[in-house]
């Protein structure tokens, strides 16, 4: 029968290679692992050469699992780098595939006029004024605030909300002046000029007219302040 083996070695080249080998599957930790096998390889190298004419089980055991655990290592790497290759490659096709979709959309926003053209309203033309209905109007007493002249909410009942509207003080009065604008196949306004009474109603002291057609109505009144 063979002496025993001195097991010191063969123990420690066990223990290494059983740590390698649990370690040789996890990435980044089968890079310890690996150098672990190594230690472990070299102890049972080592528990082997001192143990040539004993028993070596313990050496051969150690041995073992350092040469298992490099097998496995190299193996993990291999299958490790197919799988990250393979995610590169997905990943790069998406990335791709993402901007050829981006740049064909900003290619279609470019050449397409309705996303940045403003759509045309065709706005009829709300001016409804006349030469006669102009003439029509009558203008009160400034100095009585505006007595007598045509009424604003009459004026607004006819033709509607004016285009402008400005609010002033005139010689002491509250005073308020619209502006109706036409520009259908000429420009034609009509501008005219009440004054608050003491009821809150406002009546009409002064009138112009441009482009409604002449009159002598229309002449006196612009002549007047």
């Amino acid at each position: 029968m063979k002496p025993e083996e001195q097991k010191v070695l063969g123990i420690l080249a066990t223990i290494f290679g059983a740590i390698a080998l649990l370690g040789s599957w996890i990435p980044f930790i089968n890079y310890l692992s690996f150098f672990i096998a190594i230690v472990a390889f070299i102890l049972g190298i080592i528990g082997l050469i001192v143990n040539l004419k004993k028993r070596k089980a313990m050496a051969i055991i150690g041995t073992s699992l350092a040469v298992a655990s490099v097998v496995l290592f190299f193996t993990t790497q291999i299958l490790y780098a197919n799988v990250y290759k393979e995610f590169i490659r997905e990943f790069n096709r998406s990335y791709r595939e993402a901007s050829s979709s981006m740049e064909r959309e900003e290619e279609s926003d470019l050449t397409d006029d309705s996303a940045y053209s403003i759509p045309e309203e065709e706005e009829a033309d709300t001016f409804t004024w006349t030469q006669e209905q102009f003439d029509a109007l009558i203008e009160g007493d400034l100095d009585n605030k505006g007595k007598g002249g045509t009424n604003y909410k009459d004026i607004i009942k006819k033709h509607g909300l004016p285009d402008s509207e400005f609010d002033s003080i005139i010689e002491g009065y509250d005073t308020k002046k619209i502006t109706y604008i036409g520009i259908n196949d000429r420009i034609k306004t009509v501008t005219l000029t009440f004054v608050k009474q003491d009821n809150g109603q406002l009546l009409l002291v002064h009138k112009i007219a441009v482009g409604l057609g002449e009159s002598q109505q229309q002449r006196d009144s612009e002549t007047r302040v």
